[in-house]
């Protein structure tokens, strides 16, 4: 019976541990935006231009800035990465209000997708905490 409850104990702990260690990592906030980006191309690619701006507007205000991602790229990588991003973010709004085609606004979309993954993942590596940068702190 004691070593059940040491082994429940143990679980939990590891169980908080994890839970922890995925609110630390960047990688989900990344993966949020990548849907959201996701959501804008599938709707281009079925000719809905204004759905897709409006899916690359969430993307931006809703996990990039809203989970404080742009802030924590600013701060830990640099002015230069941080503007960079928003300008991949302005410019794929723009290429699809200007009707380009789903080629260049998938690439522009794939581009900005790769940045945010190797971005969240050197902040993942400098140990960047999120908790840092939590709303209503």
């Amino acid at each position: 019976m004691l070593l059940v409850r040491v082994l429940c104990f143990l679980l939990a702990m590891a169980a908080a541990g994890w839970a922890q260690a995925a609110a630390e990592n960047w990688t989900p906030v990344a993966g949020q935006v990548i849907e959201q980006l996701d959501r804008a191309l599938d709707s281009y690619q079925s000719g809905n231009a204004e759905k897709a701006r409006r899916a690359v507007i969430q993307a931006y205000f809703g996990p990039f800035e809203g989970e404080k991602m742009e802030a924590a790229i600013r701060s830990h990588l640099g002015i230069e990465p941080a503007f960079m991003l928003e300008r991949r973010f302005g410019a794929i709004r723009k290429d699809i209000k200007a009707g380009a085609s789903v080629s260049e606004v998938e690439s522009a979309i794939n581009a900005l997708k790769q940045a945010l993954k190797e971005h969240a993942g050197q902040l993942n590596d400098a140990g960047v905490s999120r908790s840092v940068y939590e709303v209503n702190q």
